[in-house]
């Protein structure tokens, strides 16, 4: 009885393990208005749920070459003077009306933004003092994001939890031969 005591204790401890949740979202927009043809896209990284959160995380994971962007580009780290950082998600979605993001970098006068007031969604080329230098679309008229959720992937507690059980079954035959 000490080892199915024991066991069962252990399980409901795993199954007790909470990990913090986080949304990962895709994003894409084309040039509508600057001199770089082509598409940028990557990830965004928010708390899980609906509110209004700061990304934690930018990744642009495609983009025309002229931007001068090496890839994968960490926005955070290549653009490190964030002006503005606010996603709202709304029944899973980012609700492109409400969220602004923008961001530069002073020593190379690159930019990156979304729905920012007076640009709207850019990625500007490095090394030009112009916000307008690159892929350019200053109505956001296609800035689109979509959920980056694994299809059915099982949370962590629920793997755990299904191992608490089957160790116990395991035990509980294992005393039975005993």
């Amino acid at each position: 009885m000490g080892v199915s005591a024991t066991l069962l204790a252990l399980s409901s401890v795993l199954t007790s393990v909470t990990v913090a949740n986080a949304a990962t979202f895709n994003f894409s927009f084309s040039n509508e208005d600057g001199p770089v043809n082509g598409t940028v896209s990557g990830t965004i990284t928010l708390p899980d749920g609906n509110g209004t959160f700061p990304a934690s995380n930018i990744t642009v994971t495609s983009a025309p070459a002229a931007l001068g962007y090496t890839l994968p580009f960490n926005v955070f780290a290549g653009l490190p003077n964030i002006i503005q950082n606010t996603f709202t998600v709304v029944g899973g979605m980012i609700n492109n009306a409400v969220s602004v993001f923008g961001a530069q970098n002073d020593s190379t006068l690159g930019s990156f933004a979304f729905n920012f007031p007076t640009f709207g969604t850019l990625a500007s080329i490095l090394d030009n003092g112009s916000p307008s230098s690159g892929v350019l679309d200053s109505d956001n008229s296609t800035l689109v994001y979509s959920s980056n959720a694994p299809a059915t992937t099982p949370e962590p507690t629920s793997v755990i939890t299904l191992i608490g059980i089957g160790v116990l079954g395991v035990a509980s035959k294992l005393k039975k031969k005993a």
